[in-house]
Formats: C-alpha cells, structure tokens, sequence
C-alpha cells in the first residue's frame, strides 16, 4: 500500500514521465518490494536458527508473497522483467532461502 506521499509522487511523475518511464518506475518498485521480502525472510531463517518454527513459516510466507510479486512484475512487464538483473537476482536469491528452509526443516525431522 502506498502512502500519500508515494501516490502523490506517483502522480506527479506520471504527469512528467511517458507512459514507458512510469512501468518503468513500477517494475522498479515490484522488484525492489519483492527483494526486500526476501531479505527479511532471509534473516528470519537465520534468526530462526532452525528451532524457531513460527519464524520458518513467517518466512515461507514472506517468500510466497516475494514470489508472488516476481509473477506479477513478469506478466506485468514480460521479458523486460525477466532479463533484468534485478529480477534474476532477486528470483536466485528466493531459491536460495526456500532451499535454506528446506534443509532446516530436514535436519529438524533428522533430530526428531
């Protein structure tokens, strides 16, 4: 949700801006939310430190949305998302820590 200030910039720059510029802005903005999500996530497993599980599922949540987010910026935008490097980075970087979760939650179920 955007505050009063971000949808009066966004207004503004949409009166600025051409209509490319503003889906620009907005592929910007879906992947910079989107890498945030990961990064908390990120540190919520490393917080979590494999015995917190509320965290763990915090954390896949968070990833979901991330992911849900990559989705929306890629049939928003098509391949000008998915050849972005911000895009590919951020796409490895939810891999990573759903693949970290995993191995958490293996080794969980191993010490049980």
């Amino acid at each position: 949700m955007c505050s009063i200030h971000e949808v009066g910039m966004i207004r503004f720059l949409s009166i600025k801006m051409g209509v490319n510029d503003l889906e620009q802005l907005n592929l910007h903005q879906r992947l910079e939310h989107a890498s945030e999500q990961i990064k908390e996530a990120g540190q919520a497993v490393i917080q979590a430190q494999g015995s917190d599980h509320q965290l763990l599922e915090l954390a896949q949540k968070q990833l979901q949305q991330a992911e849900q987010e990559l989705k929306n910026a890629q049939n928003t935008a098509g391949t000008e998302a998915t050849d972005n490097s911000q895009f590919q980075h951020a796409y490895e970087q939810l891999h990573d820590t759903r693949q970290q979760i995993q191995e958490i939650k293996k080794n969980n179920n191993n010490i049980l």
